[in-house]
């Protein structure tokens, strides 16, 4: 195992399936069951370069989804 990479962190990073979303051209994709690296002490999560490869070549236009998910947008200003 990988030490984590954030600086005091003593946390050994651990293989893991998350759930991941991001933005494409201005709409949420949310990718499940994605292998990443993630520290149990303080979260820091790192994907492998063949896993990033993926994200990026991923078409949600010709790809199908396996589900839907709402997209809610909280009206809570900043403390």
């Amino acid at each position: 195992m990988m030490r984590c990479v954030v600086q005091g962190c003593p946390g050994r990073m651990e293989q893991r399936r998350i759930v991941h979303t991001f933005m494409r051209q201005g709409k949420p994709i949310l990718v499940e069951d994605l292998p990443a690296w993630v520290c149990p002490v303080c979260g820091y999560t790192v994907l492998d370069i063949h896993v990033l490869d993926e994200l990026f070549a991923l078409d949600p236009e010709n790809e199908t989804p396996v589900g839907q998910a709402p997209v809610f947008r909280l009206s809570v200003s900043p403390a």
